[in-house]
């Protein structure tokens, strides 16, 4: 502590080396109230909820001028619940060190992977609340269904990202599984992202695989029996994209993604999950109207008979700008399932009745640092 404490007085004391580097904190406080209406289940949900449109973090992010025009940069960002706070990992949402210049930028350490933007930049309600699309019945369940820990960062991970060349910007990124076990290569992940911005359209596709995953507990419809076979041997491919179009008047995006589970020895189908959200944004007096539609099908080859389940989802709301870093927004949803599904907008559990409905909204207030 004393010896970090003396090297930051020597680099407050030297005008030069405060000139050449710069360390920002910054983050975001959202907190709101969620109601939750799930059909016939019992599990209804009302109280505070975070990050429902803002995801909740605190972070550190650096730069320093090695000259040259070669730049080393770090970040380290960590959630919070702010309704309810809890213990959580330092970093658990990105920490990683790295160099930039006319080359691009590499980045060590845990990083979003290539196939989470899609999803985030194409969707008018990103990660959070009942509107949210991403978290709502593609990549999160998908993964989950094809025996995957973790849908949005690669822990162990080398990062390049190219500089942004006529609109066009590629990403390619490699994980290491780091696993002791000989022949398991749990976590081993390599994947391809494509993003284009010219102008009112951008647009972007993004490829992964994964080997391995966890022994499988998730069961859709509630009444079909988890997914066979999901071992160290299975593996995971995304396929994921987006385009959006700002026409001024308003924003019309849609994104779509595809998930599927083998078996890595033989190739064989475990299961395929296909999602899609069309939505717009429109500014509407200080603030921005958003809405969606989503819909995602599952197919669950090595399940029992009827586990096919199919979900849709409607979302609208409103986001009321107080200033350039404060909100209050307003959220309302209705999802509907088919074919035996059983999911919810959120709750106390992740299933609820077969074919059932869930409803619900949120309002609360944001604030970002």
């Amino acid at each position: 502590m004393k010896k970090t404490l003396i090297a930051l007085a020597a680099v407050a004391a030297t005008g030069a080396a405060m000139a050449q580097s710069s360390v920002t904190i910054y983050g975001v406080v959202d907190v709101g109230f969620t109601s939750v209406n799930n059909n016939g289940t019992g599990t209804d949900n009302t109280g505070l909820t975070s990050s429902n449109m803002t995801t909740n973090r605190l972070g550190f992010r650096g730069t320093e001028d090695l000259g040259g025009g070669l730049k080393a940069n770090f970040q380290v960002e960590t959630s919070l619940a702010a309704d309810a706070p809890a213990a959580s990992s330092i970093g658990d949402r990105g920490a990683w060190v790295g160099l930039s210049g006319g080359f691009g930028e590499i980045r060590l350490g845990r990083e979003y992977s290539t196939t989470f933007w899609s999803g985030f930049l194409f969707s008018p309600f990103g990660t959070g609340g009942v509107g949210n699309g991403y978290g709502f019945i593609n990549r999160a369940n998908a993964h989950a269904a094809t025996g995957q820990t973790n849908n949005i960062w690669n822990n162990n991970s080398i990062t390049y990202t190219s500089p942004r060349m006529a609109g066009f910007m590629v990403q390619g990124q490699y994980a290491f599984d780091e696993v002791a076990t000989a022949g398991n290569d749990a976590g081993r992940s390599a994947g391809l992202r494509i993003n284009y911005s010219g102008g009112p359209l951008a647009a972007e596709v993004g490829f992964s695989t994964t080997d391995g995953g966890a022994a499988l507990t998730f069961t859709a419809p509630a009444t079909a029996t988890p997914v066979a076979g999901l071992t160290t041997s299975a593996k995971h491919k995304s396929v994921v994209g987006g385009v959006s179009y700002d026409f001024g008047i308003a924003k019309v995006m849609a994104n779509f993604g595809q998930e599927k589970a083998s078996v890595q020895a033989t190739g064989a189908s475990l299961a395929k999950i296909t999602n899609y959200e069309i939505g717009v944004i429109a500014p509407v007096g200080p603030g921005r109207l958003r809405a969606s539609y989503n819909n995602s099908k599952f197919d669950l080859t090595a399940a029992a008979a009827n586990a096919d389940p199919k979900v849709s989802k409607f979302a609208l709301g409103y986001i009321y700008d107080l200033s350039k870093r404060t909100a209050v927004y307003a959220t309302v949803a209705s999802q509907k399932n088919k074919n035996g599904g059983s999911f919810v907008l959120s709750g106390p559990t992740t299933t609820g009745a077969a074919n059932g409905r869930s409803t619900g909204y949120n309002i609360g207030i944001s604030h970002t640092f």
